[in-house]
């Protein structure tokens, strides 16, 4: 009897404790001039420990970073729930576009559990395709999550609404799976049978998206939730996506050669 994922869930419910971000990894100003940006969207169960493993290895690899995070400062994610992360990740596109040296760079979204609830929403419904060039999730409950009740008997009933739109009936989950999604974008979801807190009917995509070229569906074993932002596994397949999208041009540096063993586990399907 395998003991570890029950470890890994314990890990992850203390991972959902409030954690703040630092506000330099959020300003548009602290970006490097010329380097492909990486939007890092987070929702529950992302501490800034676990970001900033993510942000390190990316900024290594000569990307830009900007992380967007729920406000733990604050009550406006508890009445206005993600509809201000989304506002906010526009307007950071917005502003990021409108610094002269950084207008033309590509921009990608990785977005790790309901981050990339928050990301479709943007991608989808407030145009955030036009301006930007790929999408990534990780964990993400894309059919919503009955996990989310258990987080009223918790301090997470400080982001009520949140939790709310994290549900399977919530208009805002229903309203990303009716909305179309842009043909020709690029969207890579990655998921795990292993973790407790999105389960593989939770992470499922819509089915009007599996005979889009464009979007894969990826499931990589023996992950648990928080586990997504710093395993080697899941970061060599974000590196290797961002790298096929950005191209030559911007002199990224070279993706590290990923043990295929791991990857080899991974398995590739369209969306059901």
């Amino acid at each position: 009897m395998k003991l570890w994922p029950y470890f890994a869930f314990l890990k992850d419910l203390i991972d959902i404790l409030p954690s703040r971000t630092e506000k330099s990894w959020t300003e548009v100003e602290n970006l490097l001039p010329n380097r492909p940006t990486v939007l890092l969207v987070s929702g529950f169960g992302a501490t800034q420990r676990n970001l900033s493993v993510m942000r390190r290895r990316l900024k290594r690899d000569g990307f830009n970073v900007l992380v967007i995070a729920l406000d733990w400062g604050s009550l406006s994610d508890g009445v206005r729930g993600y509809y201000r992360m989304a506002e906010q990740l526009a307007a950071s596109v917005i502003a990021l576009k409108k610094r002269p040296d950084l207008r033309n760079v590509p921009v990608f979204v990785v977005a790790h559990s309901a981050g990339g609830l928050v990301a479709r929403y943007y991608i989808q419904v407030l145009g955030g395709f036009h301006y930007t060039e790929g999408l990534i999730t990780l964990a993400t409950p894309h059919r919503g999550s009955w996990v989310a009740l258990l987080g009223f008997v918790t301090h997470l009933a400080l982001k009520a609404m949140c939790l709310i739109q994290m549900l399977p009936v919530s208009r805002f989950v229903r309203r990303i799976n009716r909305s179309r999604f842009p043909t020709g974008f690029p969207f890579l979801s990655i998921s795990s049978p292993q973790d407790y807190l999105c389960r593989p009917a939770m992470a499922k995509l819509p089915k009007s998206f599996s005979k889009m070229e464009t979007v894969q569906s990826v499931k990589v074993p023996d992950l648990s939730h928080s586990a997504f932002l710093h395993s080697k596994r899941v970061y060599a397949l974000v590196l290797a996506t961002l790298r096929q999208e950005v191209g030559a041009e911007f002199g990224t540096s070279p993706a590290p050669q990923p043990d295929p063993s791991p990857l080899a586990a991974a398995s590739v399907g369209e969306a059901s």
